[in-house]
């Protein structure tokens, strides 16, 4: 996830801690039901992070959700899903089209040539044109290698973004990010990327024995192909990046802030007793994800109110407020402020501002 600047609270009630029972490199294996793992990734949330992953096994198959951001840490995850069973993957599902949740998929393929992946047409489109483009930016100096070299120097220097010296949140996310983005460089530029052999539109169903499998297309929201794969029988919400815990990753102009509430409140209606997001830890509550559709739909209107008075984009960036929301989400937390301000107050606002003034 690199989406807001390439340079560069409140305790949310979550049920009793899931089973973890293993853990390789940065992720470990949570069970949520019979047959249904989650790879959760535990690097600290910063600038640069890395993705979940799900692990659907069947009567005969497994289905996988999200392939994380480089090829390397796919296969990690692969060698912790050959120790749950030997089953063959059939599908790999990508809730939406950005590199922490794409790049892995060659590794299935080259390990399952049979597996089919599974995404909205969108993103289908997106992949080999913008994706490309945007790929190849990171990969420029401008992008990762600056943002690297930009974070090493403030970890060297000891310099906070907000003035004074690191804190230890502000160090260890410094660290964190810094590792995340050299893997990326270090794995990504030779690697393939797959694309989608089926996509889908509204909904896709897949019937696995006796499991069934909707994949469903909510609305616009962090990208406008994002899908959510709903595990009716067990109650599993597999959100993607709708859901990210614990600030919203906004980006400008992929992003779509006047339509992620609407959508939110869709993957509410659904039935679940858990979701789990594209970033942090499963929810088992509802509150964090009601916060989030309460933040985007403050902002969609006071945007669009702002602008049926004809404000510029730096006139809005003055008149909304946010101050309350933000409080909630932040805390006490200089990282949390940080990444906030960078994706909501930064890009968010100029996404909500596009959104406002194409409808008009």
């Amino acid at each position: 996830m690199f989406l807001a600047r390439p340079c560069l609270c409140l305790l949310f009630a979550f049920a009793a801690p899931l089973a973890a029972f293993g853990q390789a490199g940065n992720f470990e294996m949570v069970k949520l039901a019979e047959g249904v793992y989650v790879a959760r990734r535990t690097e600290p949330p910063g600038l640069t992070v890395n993705a979940n992953s799900v692990f659907i096994v069947n009567d005969n198959d497994v289905v996988v959700v999200d392939t994380t951001l480089t090829p390397g840490t796919a296969k990690e995850e692969l060698a912790a899903l050959r120790k749950l069973t030997d089953k063959p993957v059939r599908y790999v599902i990508n809730t939406h089209w950005h590199d922490d949740h794409i790049m892995g998929n060659v590794v299935y393929r080259d390990a399952f040539p049979g597996a089919d992946f599974i995404a909205h047409e969108n993103t289908r489109e997106y992949l080999p044109t913008t994706g490309l483009k945007n790929r190849q930016m990171a990969m420029s100096p401008g992008g990762y290698p600056g943002f690297i070299g930009a974070l090493k120097q403030r970890l060297e220097k000891n310099e906070s973004v907000f003035g004074g010296p690191l804190d230890e949140e502000e160090r260890a996310v410094l660290a964190s990010d810094i590792k995340i983005a050299e893997r990326y460089m270090a794995e990504n530029p030779s690697a393939a990327v797959v694309l989608p052999t089926v996509t889908l539109r509204d909904r896709l169903t897949l019937y696995r024995g006796s499991r069934r499998i909707d994949i469903l297309y909510l609305g616009r929201g962090h990208t406008s192909g994002d899908i959510v794969v709903h595990l009716p029988d067990e109650g599993i919400v597999i959100a993607g990046d709708l859901v990210i815990h614990p600030v919203p990753y906004v980006g400008n102009p992929q992003s779509h802030p006047g339509d992620w509430g609407e959508t939110l409140e869709k993957l509410l209606a659904l039935k679940h007793t858990m979701i789990v997001p594209g970033h942090g830890p499963v929810l088992r509550d509802d509150s964090y994800v009601q916060l989030m559709s309460r933040l985007f739909g403050s902002m969609k209107q006071q945007v669009a109110a702002a602008a049926a008075r004809g404000e510029t984009l730096e006139q809005v960036r003055k008149s909304v407020n946010l101050d309350e929301l933000r409080k909630l989400f932040v805390g006490d937390s200089r990282v949390r402020r940080d990444i906030f301000d960078s994706y909501v107050l930064g890009a968010g606002l100029a996404a909500a501002y596009a959104d406002a003034t194409a409808k008009q």
